[in-house]
């Protein structure tokens, strides 16, 4: 089952009861009952700490990121955090995990980093991983790290060379947003769905959901200790009637997981109502008699459990409001010291916040580490592809001729030549920083999105080697895809989550930006068209905005406009051309649209399948139409032939995650991450 309308909590921020803020609109904490939600703790300010997204305590020392910087601070005195060494250039950082010196932090679209501790003046980095999605959630246990990437659920990961972190499985869930695990159970919160699931995962090559229970809010962080799991939860209620539901789902909710397969639910309390679709996470953390809980917009409160049927709220914490803002600081994340809380808070840094009785460290439970089966290969196998497997996620692909150009993550740009009954690598270039995304190719030069390592621009030689010409680097903003038709004086630039550039290449030693542009929503890959429409226009498809029209036919590019529709656009939605027009898929069907259109989608002609919700990133060869479903591992194909009447002829699931598609002599290739490149086998 799909969320769409859920997705789009990282944009705006929305107000949907009277009690958004029991503190009040100019700041006030007062508002807070004491008899419902306790004493209001003293809160104190680290200094030297900007915008502060996690932290995470290990014994005397305090680790901390926010906007792509780790900090280490002594907490020898709990109550005065020094810091000791700093590390930069991690990206969106946002949540940590530190386990045996290593620490692990997950940084949305930017992936897994793991850092090396052993210097607490210099943390430095051992190793990135590139994820499936968005990284969010962060959670190692043994040798295995689990890696919760939202719609696409759990990434699972062999650690045991931090090295070489190594793909493993990924187990699908209806948004995965955190997770804890302990002796071969994965425990995840599952956002919009509102469920505690739990995952057996020891065997992590073949993890299952094996329970599951209903949350009372949406499904975020929580944590474990002995049979008793604690959940907490924001945004909206599983109330029936909305005036009960909107915003009245924040709280935490205490299980009885004896048996992981039954979740029981003992009991739980309410915080006040809110909702704010822009920093929304909130999770929970225990020790001794108490469960403290971080709920962003609303602080964070302190909860006695010592009698777990009868849990009370004693005590809360709100932030101050920056300087600019209307609104106190969202807590992102806490972590607790001896007789203190730490809070990171988002915009303006770190926090003391001190609670006597309260809080103290959390005692680490043993934890059954499970060894990774032997047998991991992935057999090449294939019914219905040929295959071949780099050493990287393949998650691009141009196909220029016999040659398929394979943007291949850490093993770079690869050049595969394509034959009947074969797959032949041919040539292999690996920047020096960051991993390839996305190739785009125009003429004789290729375009390669490379992350941090920014746009490389390359001239393709006559043995099919690539030899640098330009590069454009955007410290701070990491590029996840290019597009630059022919005649291959604009490039379009996809960076971080929600931005596009154009750059002018006319000189490719030269590269400039000339354009920036960003809109309501997030890039979820494979969101740039790869050709140019009506003579002059560059497409990008914003999940909630929909097409912008780039008019590039000028001396400087313009934003012409986006087509407008009153009812937004999905995530799951995408977009490709056909012949001179725009084909997207929209609310499960197809619709063209004409270059620069501004008619209102809603009111166009569209075409369908009755029973079938067309969704996914759409490619074409103008016969076949392929739907990439990245987040379901599956590829469904059309033919459209008769465009009014489209029909299904396959319909192909994966253990990899497609990306938009592309066609050879009438076979698809098809660009499969940890799968590696496949090549549609010629049909009887």
């Amino acid at each position: 089952m799909l969320f769409p309308n859920h997705s789009l909590r990282c944009f705006t921020i929305t107000a949907v009861t009277a009690l958004v803020f029991l503190h009040g609109a100019i700041g006030s904490h007062a508002a807070y009952s004491v008899a419902e939600f306790g004493p209001a703790l003293k809160v104190e300010k680290v200094p030297g700490i900007d915008a502060c997204q996690a932290v995470a305590v290990v014994g005397d020392r305090l680790y901390a990121t926010g906007r792509g910087t780790f900090s280490v601070l002594d907490i020898s005195r709990a109550a005065d955090p020094k810091i000791l060494g700093e590390l930069s250039g991690l990206g969106n950082t946002r949540q940590i995990f530190v386990r045996d010196g290593i620490a692990y932090v997950s940084a949305r679209q930017d992936g897994l980093w793991l850092i090396d501790l052993s210097d607490d003046a210099k943390p430095t980095i051992i190793s990135h991983y590139d994820t499936v999605e968005m990284a969010t959630g962060i959670w190692v246990s043994g040798s295995v790290a689990y890696i919760a990437t939202r719609c696409y659920g759990v990434e699972i990961v062999d650690v045991s060379d931090p090295q070489k972190p190594r793909h493993l499985s990924t187990l699908k869930t209806g948004e995965a947003q955190s997770c804890w695990a302990r002796d071969g159970f994965l425990y995840i919160g599952d956002w919009a769905p509102k469920k505690l699931l739990v995952a057996d995962v020891r065997n992590p090559l073949e993890p299952k959901i094996v329970g599951e229970g209903l949350l009372d809010g949406y499904g975020d962080g929580g944590c474990l200790r002995g049979n008793t799991c604690f959940a907490a939860t924001g945004h909206h209620s599983r109330a029936l009637k909305e005036e009960d539901r909107e915003g009245k789902g924040h709280g935490l909710e205490i299980f009885d997981v004896s048996d992981p397969t039954n979740p029981a639910k003992i009991s739980g309390v309410k915080f006040p109502p809110s909702y704010h679709i822009s920093n929304d996470m909130w999770t929970a953390r225990v020790a001794g008699d108490h469960c403290v809980v971080a709920d962003t917009w609303n602080g964070l409160f302190v909860v006695n459990i010592a009698t777990l049927e009868s849990p009370k709220i004693v005590a809360h914490a709100i932030l101050p409001t920056p300087s600019g803002r209307d609104a106190p600081d969202p807590v992102g994340d806490i972590a607790l010291g001896d007789g203190v809380i730490y809070a990171a808070g988002i915009f303006s840094g770190l926090y003391v916040v001190p609670a006597p009785g309260m809080a103290q460290p959390v005692v680490a439970e043993p934890d059954q580490a499970l060894p990774i089966p032997p047998s991991t290969a992935i057999s090449d196998e294939d019914a219905d592809f040929l295959t071949y497997r780099p050493e990287g996620q393949v998650r691009s692909v141009s196909v220029v001729g016999d040659i398929a150009w394979a943007a291949c993550g850490v093993a770079g740009i690869q050049a595969i030549r394509l034959g009947e009954d074969s797959l032949e690598p041919l040539s292999v270039t690996v920047p020096d920083e960051g991993e390839v995304f996305h190739v785009s190719v125009s003429g004789d030069r290729l375009y390669a999105a490379e992350s941090a390592g920014g746009l490389g621009i390359y001239q393709i030689g006559p043995k099919l080697d690539l030899t640098e010409i330009g590069r454009l680097r955007l410290p701070g903003r990491n590029v996840k895809q290019v597009v630059c038709p022919p005649p291959g004086r604009f490039a379009l630039l996809h960076c971080g989550s929600a931005q596009t550039l154009i750059a002018d290449v006319s000189d490719p030693a030269k590269p400039e930006i000339v354009l920036q542009d960003s809109q309501v929503g997030l890039f979820y890959g494979d969101q740039l068209v790869p050709e140019m429409l009506g003579g002059k226009y560059l497409v990008a498809h914003w999940h909630r905005s929909g097409p912008a029209w780039y008019d590039v036919s000028g001396p400087k590019p313009t934003l012409f406009g986006n087509s407008p529709d009153e009812r937004r656009y999905s995530w799951t939605d995408g977009a490709c051309a056909l012949g001179d027009r725009l084909l997207i898929t929209k609310r499960g069907r197809l619709q063209l649209l004409e270059p620069g259109e501004m008619r209102d989608v809603g009111q166009l002609p569209s075409v369908g399948i009755e029973g079938n919700y067309l969704i996914g990133r759409p490619s074409t060869d103008g016969k076949r139409l392929a739907l990439a479903r990245r987040h379901e591992q599956q590829v469904q194909v059309l033919d459209i032939t008769n465009w009014e009447k489209p029909v299904v002829t396959e319909d192909y699931h994966f253990s990899g995650h497609p990306g938009a598609c592309g066609f050879w002599q009438d076979r698809l290739v098809v660009p499969a991450g940890y799968q590696g490149l496949l090549l549609e086998k010629p049909k009887p």
